[in-house]
């Protein structure tokens, strides 16, 4: 590959590809998420066809609960309507629909030539991936394992709970024995993975945009002293077109971690206004996808550091070359007006991370979470008090 930070294309293959390159590698390798290629070239083929068989699981596992609506149909013949369907089977499908994307990405000659080498430079310059602080850390994880056991309790409670609509004994005569057995296992020993695809989503994004962010505080160290223009211009055009990429490879990537959050808000304000015991049934969806909200905030902040740091790098190089901390070797009276391009080039070349078409930004996040809670939180208030 090129040497790091020369602005020249690396040319990994999945040869070179090591383990530590992997974002969360114990997590990916839970989820199976690592490519089987390899796990063949790393482990051998019985590793391989093991991992393989491994990942037919995960996929089951992640998609177990998908047709909530249609269990919930078996056990309460007519009880559902469209919404409340609809509402079940949008936030079931996030975990499968994002652990699909993560696979396809890992897999993917995107992660291959514009990840790696990201993580390489970095593991070269601080020995180590970014990530979040090790106190969100232990804030994400204690909210999974609060998560976790609420799912738990709300379906000890669902099933033998004597006056709950779904109650097991009341249904048992009605229903096939041994496959409604099974489904009570199943569903709650398997929820980890259905917890954990959508997570690192959110989190995977959050280490890309940390390594984009870390490049440009590279580029603008490199603006120290006496550089050449075109080697910056060059290394410029290579990180621009690097997070040009990761937009287009993440469009799907943000639609499942921002818009099925969304979508299940938008029907849970519609079954707050028309089904309230359905809500008060189903408690545990509605804590579900406040949590699913709040990853999908992360996956957004994260994109708005990408455009506050784009232009915080770019306010902060002219003053480098204003003050003037920052000099070139091209000759001013022959080369000048290529200088001149640059800095012209350099404060209009890029807008910020966009997402389908539209701008990322700090003051987007702020708004965005505004006419949230002045939708949802009287409703939710409203709900409180009458029950």
């Amino acid at each position: 590959g090129g040497e790091p930070g020369g602005g020249e294309v690396a040319h990994w293959t999945w040869v070179d590809i090591r383990l530590p390159d992997f974002p969360f590698r114990r997590f990916s390798l839970l989820l199976a998420l690592i490519p089987v290629k390899f796990i063949y070239r790393r482990y051998g083929i019985f590793a391989a066809l093991f991992y393989a068989l491994y990942g037919i699981f995960v996929f089951i596992f992640l998609n177990l609960a998908d047709p909530w609506a249609l269990y919930m149909q078996w056990l309460e013949p007519g009880a559902q309507d469209w919404f409340q369907n609809s509402f079940l089977t949008v936030i079931c499908s996030q975990a499968p629909l994002a652990w699909l994307f993560l696979r396809w990405l890992l897999n993917s000659d995107h992660f291959l030539t514009k990840i790696v080498p990201m993580i390489r430079e970095e593991q070269e310059r601080s020995g180590r991936l970014p990530c979040i602080g090790r106190h969100w850390q232990c804030a994400y994880g204690g909210i999974s394992v609060i998560v976790q056991c609420l799912y738990v309790i709300w379906w000890l409670y669902m099933i033998y709970w004597p006056d709950y609509p779904f109650n097991r004994k009341s249904h048992m005569s009605n229903f096939p024995i041994l496959p409604f057995e099974i489904m009570l296992v199943a569903l709650p020993v398997t929820f980890p993975y259905r917890l954990l695809a959508p997570v690192m989503l959110c989190q995977i994004f959050s280490v890309i945009a940390k390594l984009h962010i870390a490049r440009m505080g590279e580029y603008q160290a490199r603006h120290r002293g006496r550089n050449s223009g075109r080697a910056l211009f060059r290394l410029l055009k290579r990180n621009i077109g690097d997070r040009e990429a990761e937009e287009q490879a993440w469009r799907s990537g943000f639609l499942i971690s921002v818009g099925l959050p969304c979508i299940s808000v938008a029907i849970l304000v519609v079954l707050l206004t028309r089904c309230e015991d359905f809500v008060l049934y189903t408690w545990f969806f509605s804590s579900f996808v406040l949590y699913l909200v709040v990853q999908s905030a992360q996956t957004f902040v994260s994109a708005a550091q990408i455009t506050a740091k784009s232009k915080k790098v770019r306010l902060e190089i002219f003053e480098m070359i204003i003050m003037p901390e920052a000099t070139f070797t091209e000759n001013r009276t022959e080369d000048g007006f290529q200088v001149d391009a640059y800095t012209t080039y350099l404060s209009k070349c890029y807008p910020g991370f966009c997402v389908l078409g539209t701008l990322v930004t700090n003051e987007l996040v702020t708004q965005l979470g505004n006419v949230l809670a002045l939708t949802a939180l009287p409703l939710v208030v409203k709900y409180l008090v009458h029950t």
